[in-house]
């Protein structure tokens, strides 16, 4: 079986979708300024279509960036069609709708994956049968954080610190910032998601997740 290092980027679903979505943003009703009300009531629109990107039913995936720790081969599904994106994903590690490569990802388990197979329901692109065949996402599924932690769930930590504190590298951006990027420099914005894949792998290797050169199997 292959591995797979894989991170997802995302960003809010267009604002016509999300119209009946959004809530009225107000400012303190002791405010008088009507200057400093529409800058209050702006920030907090900018930080609500911010937060969408975090959330399946809000947001969207802009971007699937892989890295075949076998052959060293880093790619991209970001063709602005984000149904085809994810089942082009699918088809990567599950051709046959059962998963033929180990998914190695940060908080994967608990984003990347879920946002993936909820936006596939969304989308009706069908998701390969192990991913919701239990309760559990299958041990095929190995997130870099979730090792981190040694179970206890509590704690937590950044890629970027993570990498910072086993000396493989620092993060070159934030995720937050990603769709803003893609609108922008598309190739920036893909250079951001591969030094993600790059600080990922070498966290799962520094954890034993991973070999340093991973053999074929």
């Amino acid at each position: 079986m292959s591995t797979i290092v894989f991170d997802i980027e995302t960003g809010p679903r267009s604002r016509a979708e999300l119209a009946e979505c959004v809530p009225t943003f107000e400012a303190p009703s002791n405010w008088k300024d009507p200057e400093k009300i529409a800058a209050c009531v702006a920030q907090k629109e900018a930080e609500w279509f911010q937060s969408a990107a975090l959330s399946a039913l809000t947001g969207r995936v802009l971007a699937i960036g892989y890295l075949d720790a076998d052959t060293d081969e880093l790619g991209y599904f970001a063709t602005g069609d984000e149904a085809a994106d994810i089942a082009a994903f699918w088809r990567l590690v599950a051709p046959t709708g059962y998963l033929v490569a180990d998914l190695v990802g940060f908080g994967s388990n608990r984003f990347d994956l879920p946002f993936l197979i909820r936006r596939s329901w969304c989308l009706g692109v069908a998701v390969p049968r192990e991913l919701v065949s239990g309760r559990w996402l299958p041990s095929h599924c190995i997130d870099v954080l979730e090792t981190w932690r040694c179970g206890v769930r509590e704690d937590s930590v950044s890629l970027d610190r993570l990498a910072q504190f086993l000396g493989v590298g620092r993060k070159n951006g934030s995720g937050a910032d990603f769709a803003s990027l893609w609108a922008t420099d598309p190739s920036g914005a893909l250079a951001y998601l591969a030094n993600d894949l790059r600080l990922t792998r070498r966290c799962a290797v520094a954890l034993g997740l991973l070999s340093e050169t991973q053999p074929s199997l």
